[in-house]
């Protein structure tokens, strides 16, 4: 009994050295152990996604006492929650079915996600309606694969919902059980949901009047459109006639939008005896138009979509002679030269070559046969009606080259231009022109008579001292400077005006040369061309094209 009684003592003498000998090293670690991330020293189970630190300790008992940590993050099988669902409940062969994928990541870390659905044979993804709540990385849809992948992360506490479309097979059969599996994978785990699709029979019901579907809502309509002319007019136009005794609409909207999705739209309300809606001065654009009826019953079936490109912009390339501009040969009478008084041919203008022509003949002095000093012909655009009236702003391009017919190339004083303001007559004009000496003017014509006569002593004769005298608002240099943005013959140069309530700017090849304010007052009722010389002749001018645009963003600004 006393061995016995020894020996007992013995062992719990035993267990009481190891329980001091394991709290004196529980006082020596205890400065390098650490809580749990993401729970509570206290708590009595971890969170299911909580990052678990598993620690080695080495070192103990050597000269270092430092200890060296090796720590492993592990993600624990039960952080991620996923569920999938369907709608409609009930669904048929050929049905769109909408399946929502929604994930919850319960732990309070965030890690990343790949979720795959791989549809089965029967269903078939339909791409282009794929989204994610709340917005965030898109979905990749495949549609050769029958797949759909998701791959991001998902935020501690939060959840989001994957929503895409599949279309069931048109053959299956009534009754037919169709499961497809969605998968999460994250860290080195996954998680899966499974649903099942029950092909539904037909549904009858039995009524005095038989129904094809419910509610009776208004079928798509039948839209069309006509082309915008230059005014930025045209109509939209709609027919409904799909079973109108049931269906009729007592109102129709019709929506306008600058994309074709219509993210953002413009809805006109209109009743239903109504079948178009006129549009008048639409700005330049491409706009989009959908419509469908509502009854009592709610909003109809959407028509298909048509679009409308409005571009009021005159352009004139030249290729047509009978797109409207002067041709001819222009006379002035001779009081120049006493010796040789009369009518004179001094300008022919046509077509030529896809390019509107000015040619100015060799003067008599030279060697030719009538006085062609002091000429120049300024012609109207022909814009349509639906363009006029001329706006406050607007821009003016045309691309126009010499031809030389004299052996030193230069023709020193053959000048054209853009007539970018005029009169309802045309004899007040306001100009932006360049010569080929590479100079520029802003020049006004305030008393312009057609072509352009400045015979000296005709205005002697007749008292006319203003009749087609150049007030130069901007003078040509006359020291000899050149601007070498501007090309000399044979070589193109396009002159660009750009107008603003009566201020002009004035380029020539891209490169801004000079603005003058008229202000208010100056005449804008006409636009043109204009070509011409002092001295040297022949001229030849040779127009590329003349465009002319209202909404050019640089003159809106």
């Amino acid at each position: 009994m006393d061995r016995q009684r020894r020996w007992l003592v013995s062992r719990v003498a035993l267990v009481a050295v190891a329980v001091v000998v394991g709290l004196t090293l529980l006082g020596m670690w205890s400065p390098y152990l650490r809580s749990v991330s993401g729970q509570a020293q206290a708590a009595a189970l971890p969170d299911p996604g909580a990052f678990v630190q598993m620690e080695s300790l080495e070192g103990i008992g050597s000269d270092n006492p430092d200890l060296t940590h090796a720590i492993d993050t592990i993600i624990l099988p039960d952080a991620l929650q996923v569920t999938k669902n369907f709608t409609p409940a009930s669904v048929y062969a050929n049905d769109l079915v909408t399946f929502a994928i929604t994930l919850r990541n319960i732990s309070t870390v965030t890690f990343g996600i790949t979720v795959t659905d791989q549809l089965v044979p029967e269903l078939t993804i339909a791409c282009g309606n794929e989204y994610v709540e709340p917005e965030g990385i898109s979905p990749v849809c495949d549609g050769r694969q029958n797949v759909i992948t998701y791959t991001a992360p998902i935020t501690a506490q939060t959840g989001v919902t994957l929503t895409f479309q599949a279309r069931l097979g048109s053959t299956l059969l009534s009754g037919r059980r169709i499961l497809n599996t969605v998968w999460a994978y994250y860290g080195d785990h996954s998680v899966s949901d499974t649903v099942t699709l029950t092909v539904a029979g037909p549904t009858y019901v039995y009524l005095p009047l038989v129904v094809r579907r419910w509610p009776p809502v208004p079928y798509a309509p039948a839209i069309s459109i006509t082309t915008p002319d230059l005014g930025g007019n045209y109509t939209v136009s709609w027919t409904y006639g799909a079973h109108p005794a049931m269906t009729t609409p007592t109102s129709y909207v019709l929506y306008e939008s600058l994309d074709a999705s219509f993210s953002t739209s413009t809805p006109y309300t209109l009743s239903g005896s109504t079948y178009a809606y006129n549009f008048m001065n639409k700005p330049n654009g491409l706009y989009y138009y959908r419509v469908r009826g509502f009854n009592a019953y709610g909003a109809g079936e959407w028509s298909q979509t048509v679009s409308a490109s409005v571009s009021r912009i005159y352009y004139d390339e030249f290729s047509d002679p009978a797109s409207g501009w002067h041709t001819g040969e222009d006379q002035r009478y001779n009081f120049w030269d006493p010796n040789w008084p009369g009518w004179e041919t001094v300008s022919y203008i046509n077509y030529q070559d896809s390019h509107y022509r000015f040619y100015i003949p060799l003067t008599r002095h030279a060697g030719g046969d009538v006085d062609t000093w002091w000429v120049w012909p300024a012609v109207a655009a022909p814009l349509p009606d639906a363009l006029k009236p001329l706006p406050a702003n607007y821009c003016i391009e045309a691309r126009a080259r010499f031809v030389s017919h004299t052996g030193s190339g230069i023709i020193w004083w053959a000048h054209w231009g853009i007539v970018f303001g005029a009169n309802e007559n045309f004899t007040d004009l306001y100009t932006f022109q360049i010569n080929d000496n590479r100079n520029r003017a802003v020049i006004h014509y305030p008393y312009y008579a057609y072509p352009g006569n400045n015979n000296i002593r005709y205005r002697t004769v007749y008292q006319d001292y203003q009749t087609n005298v150049e007030y130069r608002l901007i003078d040509w240099e006359n020291d000899g400077y050149q601007f070498y943005n501007i090309n000399s013959n044979p070589a193109y140069n396009i002159i660009k005006v750009v107008v603003r309530n009566g201020r002009v700017d004035g380029y020539v090849n891209g490169v801004w040369m000079v603005r003058y304010d008229l202000g208010p007052g100056m005449p804008h009722s006409k636009i043109g061309l204009i070509a011409g010389n002092w001295e040297v002749t022949p001229q030849e001018l040779l127009v590329d094209y003349f465009r002319y645009d209202p909404f050019c963003p640089e003159a809106q600004q």
